[in-house]
């Protein structure tokens, strides 16, 4: 088998120089096809994958808002919870590894240092946060819980953050930045993760019991407020446990205040890759939104390329009939020169691979924020920062398997039905049509 593959390699090469156009075209629509597919497939890898910090992504989910309606049915009211809510409801939580609050969304920080204006993505958050999600820290670490429930001013920042405010990060930890008024102290550098990990992105991180208004409650309902949750689970068995749980926090509310109500049924808590998909399971993914999308989509991207293709490989069958009729003449099977016409074209599909892969990765560090902020539609509500692309989302082996995959099914598509039409043909006819 190993001998015959390095002939139909030889035999592939030789074509290659007896016909550049045809061969030329082939890998170029290939690349092509494979660039597209591939594009799509980081995309979709890139909303499930567990990417630096959110390492534990399959087991993050959310909780952002719900909708309260009062028994009478005059006022509703859809928003995030109190900090009375956090503290009474979601905290206790027995089936949940960690719970954590974040006061806010997507929340500019002002900053003035050495006479410049600066305006960093911030959050307001507790110490689990950092259970959550894995940070690199590059000097001193995260604020504790005992600073946290002490209200102590620290403050978390990116290296890129402390490179502007300071030159270096090397130095910045135990130094003062002013953060809307209040005097803050460095006690940790990480490394800043790319914004297409939205939801553990920051430039900087503060304990939400540092500003004033976090212990706020609505005058009209007592449960309705900014902050949202965050839920570390074991497995998919605790987050069914963990829904149930908070169903019934709710039932035992709507039990006993006399004038609101929770509505449980939109109660949605979503996890990071928004629909509960797993990379590891194969059934749940391609069941889910996302697998759905990558099928049909390069479903779509591979068909109209192969038609293509498979013209093309129908003329060249045409030029091929004599050698093929020779062939048969001495003996080779249909099945055989099959084979061989279906390998000859893979190594040529997987040739244009290799050049669609290369392109996908250009388009992707060429174009990131045009295909990032078109895709990723939470990205907009950062300003101002650029999208990071690190080797770890572009050399992922599933992205590769996938590419491959893809090489196969185009060649598949193009090359398989032509060549057999071209091969059913009598030897005689095969023989007879180029004298």
């Amino acid at each position: 088998e190993r001998f015959m593959l390095k002939q139909y390699f030889k035999q592939t090469i030789a074509l290659i120089k007896q016909n550049k156009l045809f061969s030329g075209l082939y890998i170029l629509g290939s690349a092509l096809a494979i660039a597209s597919v591939t594009i799509l497939a980081v995309v979709i890898y890139l909303s499930v994958a567990p990417i630096y910090p959110d390492t534990n992504r399959e087991n993050v989910y959310y909780l952002d808002i719900s909708a309260f309606k009062e028994k009478n049915g005059k006022s509703r009211i859809v928003s995030g919870y109190s900090y009375k809510a956090v503290n009474e409801w979601f905290y206790p939580l027995k089936n949940a590894k960690v719970v954590s609050a974040e006061f806010g969304r997507g929340i500019p920080f002002e900053i003035k240092q050495n006479y410049k204006n600066y305006v960093f993505n911030g959050v307001y958050t507790d110490a689990n946060f950092f259970d959550i999600y894995e940070y690199h820290f590059i000097a001193g670490g995260p604020f504790s819980k005992t600073d946290f429930e002490s209200k102590l001013k620290k403050v978390v920042m990116s290296d890129k953050t402390a490179r502007k405010l300071f030159g270096t990060e090397d130095c910045a930890v135990g130094k003062t930045i002013t953060v809307r008024n209040n005097n803050y102290i460095v006690c940790g550098i990480f490394e800043q993760p790319s914004i297409i990990a939205d939801e553990s992105y920051a430039e900087l991180i503060v304990p939400y019991t540092t500003n004033d208004g976090y212990m706020y409650e609505d005058d009209v309902l007592l449960w309705s407020g900014s902050y949202r949750l965050r839920f570390l689970v074991k497995d998919d068995v605790q987050a069914e446990a963990l829904r149930a749980e908070i169903v019934d926090i709710f039932n035992r509310f709507n039990n006993s205040d006399p004038d609101w109500e929770a509505v449980t049924n939109k109660l949605y808590m979503n996890s990071a890759s928004r629909n509960s998909s797993k990379l590891e399971g194969w059934t749940e993914f391609y069941e889910s939104g996302s697998g759905i999308l990558l099928i049909i989509g390069s479903f779509i991207l591979l068909l109209i390329p192969a038609l293509n293709l498979s013209g093309m490989i129908s003329s060249r069958m045409e030029m091929r009939e004599l050698e093929m009729g020779v062939r048969k003449s001495f003996g080779a099977t249909r099945n055989s020169l099959l084979k061989q016409v279906m390998w000859e074209n893979l190594i040529l599909t997987i040739m244009g691979g290799i050049f669609g892969i290369l392109l996908c990765w250009v388009i992707l560090y060429g174009c990131k924020e045009w295909v990032f902020m078109m895709t990723f539609n939470d990205l907009s509500s950062f300003t101002g920062v650029e999208v990071d692309i690190t080797t770890e989302m572009i050399f992922a082996p599933a992205v590769f398997l996938f590419s491959l995959g893809a090489c196969v099914a185009l060649n598949v598509m193009s090359a398989y039905i032509p060549a057999k039409r071209a091969l059913k043909r009598p030897v005689v006819e095969m023989l007879n049509d180029k004298k």
